[in-house]
């Protein structure tokens, strides 16, 4: 029983995603990436949570920088996966999908 270490804040950081794209109703992503009382209620109980998680199947505990980073890692990277959506949404290079499908 001891900390987690450095190495395992991708996998601290992938298991939060998947739980912050749990939530329902769905999180605003761009105003919770600026900073909203949403994003510090996900932060005490995601962290909380993960700190559990992680306690109870791996039988370690996470130091707080590693839940604190891999928290807001999480939250940058899936306001940046769907920046990335919306940008291949309007985009050139899907417009002959858009054709085809409306044919």
């Amino acid at each position: 029983m001891g900390v987690y270490k450095s190495e395992t804040l991708p996998d601290v950081t992938y298991w939060l995603a998947l739980e912050i794209a749990k939530v329902d109703p769905i999180v605003d992503l761009d105003v919770m990436y600026k900073g909203s009382l949403e994003l510090d209620f996900l932060y005490q109980l995601l962290t909380s949570k993960a700190q559990q998680h992680w306690w109870r199947v791996y039988g370690v505990r996470l130091s707080p920088v590693i839940i604190n980073n891999a928290f807001f890692r999480a939250v940058a990277m899936l306001h940046n996966r769907n920046i990335e959506f919306t940008r291949s949404r309007v985009s050139s290079e899907t417009m002959w999908v858009k054709e085809l499908l409306n044919r």
